[in-house]
């Protein structure tokens, strides 16, 4: 491939999304949310690598459709661990 081709495939949408789904694996894991809205309650699931983040997402959205609540959102969110603060001594 010569120069021109490299800047022409990097113009190109995959590219884009490449280098989209690369930002998305900077992070420390991933977790599953859900949201009720007729209860307003929360809970989160996790952490997971990526595919076993999509996969448990999956499987609670089949569980919650198969016990008719189909308007529990499900959702797959990146998670950022906090750093580590070093100690101070006192």
């Amino acid at each position: 491939m010569n120069g021109a081709e490299v800047i022409i495939v990097l113009n190109e949408r995959p590219a884009a999304l490449l280098a989209a789904a690369a930002d998305l694996d900077e992070c420390d894991g991933y977790v599953v949310l859900v949201f009720d809205p007729e209860t307003g309650e929360m809970d989160a699931h996790g952490p997971y690598e990526g595919v076993a983040a999509t996969l448990r997402a999956e499987e609670l959205r089949r569980t919650f459709d198969r016990d008719e609540l189909p308007d529990v959102v499900v959702r797959v969110s990146r998670l950022h661990l906090p750093a580590a603060v070093p100690q101070q001594a006192w």
